[in-house]
């Protein structure tokens, strides 16, 4: 427990962990997913649901790089024994969780989670994304459904394959939002193989540690910046240049079927693992880790079809993934407070629709720590768990209790 420093707002803050890799045969688990699900069976304490990327090698992208998943009945006190969901021949990245509420009428054996009559039934999502024709991060974006709170798994199913908009590997990281108006919207983006070196040049390669890949850290030809298009193109349009570009994968039918819309890029940075949330006036909101050392974001006022030009906001990025959840109408970020390492992990609040941010709380302050890919969930009243990975270490899970916050000046 640490009390809040110079007024922050942190009432209380508690740590756990999820998975230690000293404990374990895994070296590497990064992209936690959490969801919490109240009332499972009946229980007066909610289910913490969390999945993460895994492998027994100590680095990204190996072969064997799989899917994990577990539950916490106590709010990660204790955890079930973590399991494989899914693999492949390939590495599978980037878990996001995802429960939709309701209630499973019939028996367990006549449940078909992919009919259109059972779609909007109580379950549980995991999407995720599969490499095929590429070891570098997605592929193929598909989800898994399990009827049983994670028991039992039903097949894969896809819904953007690699070769939609031209073959190029397509990621999904951010957490799937449901809409006011009951649309599901999953944030993703297009990542080349070698977007990497298009602003990063001989930088290190998130993907240089695994020795399988026999990466060519020099960056190919024509792996510079491009400018924009100087005429729009249509919704899904491919980019043409080794940028990135991002989009939203939506289902009005709650997942029977899915459309891809949009096409958000910028010619000064890579724009990727986005986060969605819903702003005041229904608008949607998506922001970005970049290459720039500031978070970029993007408002789309049509139900994702148009999409703003990416602009930056007053979040530091060191090129890192973070994560957002809305409560109350208002907006938590837990994010690296850094331009340029993974170091501190802290929170901060927006109370104007992502424009500006005030900061809350730090939930690492190890200046010389690895902080990597949280995961933001609201678990009770001004209570937010945060899973993390602490690069070297294992996956923690931090349960921060937060003072009460005047916003009525903002």
């Amino acid at each position: 427990m640490s009390a809040a420093k110079e007024g922050g707002a942190l009432a209380e803050l508690k740590s756990s962990w999820a998975l230690e890799y000293a404990n374990s045969p895994y070296k590497y688990a990064c992209g936690s997913s959490l969801v919490v699900i109240k009332k499972a069976n009946g229980a007066a304490t909610p289910l913490l649901a969390l999945a993460y990327q895994a492998s027994q090698e100590a680095y990204e992208g190996s072969r064997t790089q799989h899917l994990r998943f577990t539950t916490s009945k106590d709010g990660g006190e204790t955890w079930t024994e973590n399991k494989c969901v899914m693999w492949g021949p390939a590495p599978v990245w980037n878990p996001c969780l995802h429960y939709d509420a309701g209630k499973l009428e019939g028996s367990r054996g006549s449940f078909c989670p992919h009919s259109a009559a059972a779609i909007a039934s109580g379950r549980l999502l995991l999407f995720y994304c599969e490499s095929r024709k590429s070891l570098s991060p997605g592929g193929d974006i598909k989800y898994i459904t399990s009827p049983d709170l994670g028991d039992s798994w039903l097949p894969p199913v896809t819904i953007y394959t690699h070769e939609a908009e031209e073959e190029v590997p397509k990621v999904c990281s951010g957490r799937l939002l449901v809409a006011q108006d009951g649309a599901w919207y999953l944030p993703v983006h297009r990542e080349p193989a070698e977007s990497w070196h298009t602003f990063t040049g001989k930088g290190f390669h998130p993907l240089s540690e695994a020795p399988e890949q026999q990466l060519q850290m020099a960056a190919p030809a024509g792996a510079t910046p491009q400018a924009r298009h100087a005429a729009p193109r249509p919704p899904c349009m491919p980019s043409l240049s080794m940028t990135t570009a991002a989009c939203v994968l939506i289902s009005r039918d709650s997942g029977a079927t899915w459309k891809a819309s949009g096409d958000i890029e910028d010619a000064r940075t890579w724009l990727v693992n986005p986060t969605l949330e819903e702003g005041s006036k229904g608008q949607l909101i998506m922001m970005f880790r970049t290459s720039t050392g500031r978070t970029y974001m993007s408002s789309s006022a049509d139900k994702g079809v148009t999409w703003s030009r990416p602009t930056y906001n007053s979040l530091p990025n060191p090129n890192s993934p973070f994560s957002t959840v809305t409560i109350d109408g208002q907006v938590l970020c837990v994010f690296n407070n850094s331009q340029t390492i993974r170091a501190p992990l802290a929170l901060a609040l927006s109370v104007n629709d992502c424009k500006s941010w005030e900061p809350l709380a730090m939930v690492e302050e190890d200046a010389t720590g690895n902080f990597s890919c949280p995961s933001i969930v609201e678990w009770a009243d001004d209570t937010v768990k945060v899973a993390y990975t602490v690069w070297g270490k294992g996956v923690k899970l931090a349960t921060v209790k937060l003072a009460t916050v005047d916003t009525a000046a903002a």
